[in-house]
């Protein structure tokens, strides 16, 4: 595959990538699982013969496979395929990792599980493009971690034969449960779900480890009442949980319900719609049990909308989107030191999306980055614009981490700057969802170099969980953001906690030499008391609402 050249470097040759034993040992390894390679250069990629045959595909040899391939994904499948492999391509993503239905010799579709990755010359240009795809359908039937039987047995399920109820069953904010108590703690928080799940199913029915902390029940047999009964002894029993090292954990589960196979009479529709009911439970009436219905396939049909809105928004120059600003307010003197940015977006045929619902579609497909990076630029270039009437304000924007982590965050962010001349240290750079952060030492790298260009480094909603306090000990900060839930009630009888909490915060941050911004100051009492706790910067609708940018300039010409 590779031959030794002057000075140790060595030289990949395609020809012998294409064309060796190793190939062919690997190919012929497995009767569900294929391989391919792909040379970049030339668009040509050589596939096992077992995928040749049982995929009914022209040759070993294909040229532009990617497209090629593409008409073998299942037509619902094909947007998870498309955006998963053009993340991989253009750099997003470092491993190519989905799973969908594609077509095989007979015209029938498949679960295939495809993982592959990119190998670049020293120069950094990708040569080779090299994967395995597994058939799902020949994968253990059990969950290794639970026990459970895993989805994989739907494919034999026959609607024709029984009837029922099935219900998708999720745990409320698996991700802060594992912030708070770590992952050991969250696979045995698993496997005890999974015991009582299966342990209060009646004779008949089938629990099944469907995705993460997702559980699939199978009622064969059961009328609404029985469901109902079944949902909440469930509820009762996990709300509790006592861990092997003696704490205790809190749990909340809500359910999507359907009924088959008078609601779904194929796996595919069953899957949909439960998925459907699950969300609007988690979204709108988290803890309860929802069964799908005319209401939610209408907010999956508006989901629809969004998503192509969306897109077309993006692809013609952001139209639509546009950042209103909230400002940061100075306790000693009430004037305005500066805003932060916050992204708002009205479509032709939906005006009326909140950023909580259209965000939430763009981080679904993925068109998070390009409005990322769009919301950077525009707050580093409105910060210049403002610069010469209003003085140097404090301009902020929010990152998520799974934006942070792109490859490419830093690099953008400095020649934003670089390209509008603004001073870095009047741009805040705040961190969301820091409960979230799973890889504290990579995120402090991506912190560092910010700060040492110039920018200013915030931690946002502060305080919501141990996992804040946490990021602490590794990324170096200037801000911190104290979470509004703790600040909203301050002046009302029965909060002197509350009060304790942010005093303490507070002096910490004087401590740790960083800066403060108290976010959530709504009435005149609330900003009397924050007042008197040196906060370096307040915000909240006490103040002003986030406004349009006129608006918001209007702000700054009160003297």
């Amino acid at each position: 595959m590779c031959r030794q050249l002057f000075g140790g470097r060595m030289e990949i040759v395609m020809s012998d990538v294409f064309n060796n034993e190793l190939f062919e040992a690997f190919a012929s390894a497995s009767d569900n699982v294929y391989i391919y390679v792909c040379d970049m250069k030339t668009d040509v990629s050589r596939w096992s013969k077992a995928a040749v045959e049982y995929f009914g595909l022209d040759s070993e040899y294909i040229k532009d496979a990617a497209n090629q391939w593409a008409k073998h994904v299942h037509p619902d499948d094909l947007a998870t395929y498309t955006d998963d492999i053009t993340s991989v391509f253009s750099g997003k993503k470092k491993y190519h990792d989905c799973q969908y239905r594609a077509r095989n010799a007979s015209g029938g579709y498949v679960w295939v599980e495809c993982k592959g990755s990119v190998i670049r010359d020293a120069e950094g240009t990708p040569i080779i493009f090299a994967g395995l795809m597994t058939r799902i359908d020949g994968q253990s039937k059990y969950d290794s971690l639970t026990g459970l039987m895993t989805v994989q047995e739907l494919r034999c399920f026959d609607f024709d034969s029984q009837s029922g109820i099935a219900l998708l069953i999720g745990l409320d904010g698996f991700r802060k449960i594992i912030s708070n108590y770590g992952y050991n703690a969250g696979d045995e928080i698993l496997v005890k779900f999974a015991g009582r799940l299966s342990g209060l199913a009646k004779s008949g029915w089938k629990a099944l480890r469907f995705n993460g902390d997702e559980f699939l029940v199978f009622a064969a047999g059961a009328d609404m009442r029985e469901a109902e009964e079944y949902y909440k002894e469930l509820s009762q029993e996990t709300s509790v949980m006592m861990l092997a090292d003696g704490r205790k954990a809190e749990i909340s589960i809500s359910a999507g319900g359907v009924f088959f196979p008078k609601d779904a009479s194929d796996r595919e529709t069953l899957i949909s719609k439960l998925e459907h009911s699950l969300e609007y439970a988690k979204s709108r009436l988290r803890g309860e049990m929802v069964f799908f219905s005319d209401e939610i396939a209408k907010k999956h049909e508006r989901g629809l909308v969004l998503r192509a809105d969306l897109k077309h928004s993006i692809k013609n120059g952001f139209e639509g989107f546009e950042l209103y600003f909230q400002p940061f307010v100075n306790p000693d003197t009430g004037a305005v030191a500066g805003c932060e940015c916050l992204l708002r977006w009205k479509g032709e045929r939906i005006k009326d999306s909140y950023p909580m619902e259209f965000v939430k579609v763009l981080e679904e497909y993925g068109g998070i980055r390009e409005v990322g990076f769009w919301v950077m630029e525009e707050a580093i270039r409105q910060q210049v614009a403002w610069r010469d009437t209003y003085g140097e304000l404090q301009v902020s924007f929010n990152v998520s981490y799974q934006q942070m982590t792109d490859g490419v965050f830093a690099d953008r962010v400095i020649a934003g700057a670089e390209k509008y001349g603004v001073n870095p240290g009047n741009i805040i750079i705040e961190l969301t969802e820091s409960c979230q952060v799973e890889n504290p030492k990579e995120l402090a790298a991506t912190f560092s170099r910010l700060r040492n260009y110039g920018f200013k480094m915030a931690l946002d909603d502060f305080g919501t969980a141990y996992a804040s306090m946490e990021m602490l000990k590794w990324l170096p900060v200037d801000y911190i953001k104290v979470e509004h839930s703790f600040i909203r009630e301050l002046a009302q009888p029965g909060h002197e906690i509350d009060y304790v909490i942010v005093d303490s915060l507070l002096e910490m941050c004087r401590r740790l030499g960083y800066k403060s911004i108290i976010e959530g100051v709504e009435d005149g009492k609330v900003a009397e008391i924050v007042g008197d706790m040196r906060a370096t910067l307040l915000q909240g609708y006490h103040y002003s609402r986030p406004v349009c940018r006129s608006e918001f300039e209007k702000l700054l010409e009160v003297k």
